[in-house]
């Protein structure tokens, strides 16, 4: 698939384009708009998260005339959504809009109601843009997710067609690069490397996440070691610690016992002895540098007793006695939290 047959998919129809921050939905969105715009199509871009301003640079710097689509900048304020909503239907139809793309479209749409409306205007295409599921993604015609996967030498956006109403898809997953002249798919070849093996999330995680790509980082910090070991203890996985008591906090997993000089280099020996889950407990004593050497075949898990930082992993978790909560994660969660019995 090329994006003239994406165009395709998203051509007469309303869709929901979602993902986490950065994962690229609007550069996807707007070579679309541009396609569009390029027939003859009326299209109109309302944007409650990116500026005009900042929309034209990122076009301008593709080469794109940033003239074919009609930008509408509008602040969001929780408090006036119903008049949000109806601004910018108005809009859409003052500017005879037959291609209406909504980018923060959750600031208008909030509930059944707002949604009907919203995909029932009439308008040729309708395009929703947001970071998570909101109540269009209902109703729409075609859903796509967008993910990121971020590694030493590149990020990977994958691109999930989860729904096509009426439409054939030979394929639903496809990976996507950005480069200075704009988003461009990747052949099959490239798209077979790019994808990531997942496993089965560690113990107690998989009733908030099912599954994770191998080498991702995952952070647990809470008061209690021992209970925070103790939900991620899984079987086919390693446990590195260095002081003797540490060991009993291991039922499924096997538990090593390192010096603690041995500790902080973990990543350098540890992919020699085979295993889906590494899990380190003391993580903050591991310096920084020396998680950029971990290897992609392996789910790596750093236990603190401190909360850790945030940018340094893909998911972050806290650990009491009453719950798992989620800190951080690459894209939002169903459950943001999990008790613990």
């Amino acid at each position: 698939m090329d994006f003239v047959e994406l165009k395709q998919l998203f051509d007469g129809k309303v869709s929901f384009i979602y993902g986490a921050s950065g994962t690229g939905k609007t550069i996807l969105v707007s070579k679309v708009a541009m396609e569009l715009a390029k027939e003859g199509r009326r299209v109109v871009w309302v944007t409650f998260n990116e500026g005009r301003d900042t929309l034209f640079n990122t076009w301008s710097s593709f080469g794109w005339d940033p003239r074919l689509v009609a930008v509408f900048d509008y602040p969001y304020v929780p408090q006036y959504k119903e008049t949000l909503f109806n601004q910018v239907i108005d809009l859409a139809y003052k500017e005879k809009a037959e291609v209406f793309i909504v980018d923060g479209v959750e600031a208008i749409v909030f509930d059944r109601a707002t949604a009907d409306a919203f995909t029932k205007m009439g308008i040729h295409t309708i395009v929703g843009i947001e970071t998570r599921h909101n109540p269009m993604a209902d109703i729409a015609d075609v859903i796509i997710k967008l993910t990121a996967r971020y590694t030493s030498y590149a990020t990977i956006r994958r691109v999930e067609i989860q729904k096509a109403r009426g439409i054939r898809v030979e394929k639903p997953v496809y990976y996507m690069a950005i480069l200075h002249s704009g988003p461009v798919l990747l052949s099959d070849e490239h798209a077979v490397a790019a994808e990531q093996a997942k496993v089965p999330a560690p113990g107690h995680l998989a009733s908030l996440i099912k599954e994770v790509p191998l080498g991702v980082n995952i952070a647990l910090y809470g008061p209690h070691q021992r209970l925070t070991a103790a939900v991620v203890d899984a079987p086919n996985a390693i446990a590195y610690v260095h002081k003797p008591y540490q060991l009993g906090f291991f039922k499924r997993a096997r538990p090593r016992l390192v010096s603690i000089y041995a500790h902080r280099r973990l990543e350098h020996y540890a992919e020699k002895v085979l295993s889906r889950y590494i899990i380190t407990l003391d993580a903050e004593l591991i310096p920084r540098a020396y998680r950029r050497f971990r290897s992609p075949n392996a789910v790596w898990i750093d236990i603190y007793t401190s909360p850790p930082t945030n940018a340094d992993y893909d998911y972050v978790f806290y650990v009491d006695r009453n719950k798992i909560r989620v800190d951080h994660s690459p894209e939002p969660l169903e459950s943001q939290e999990l008790p613990l019995q």
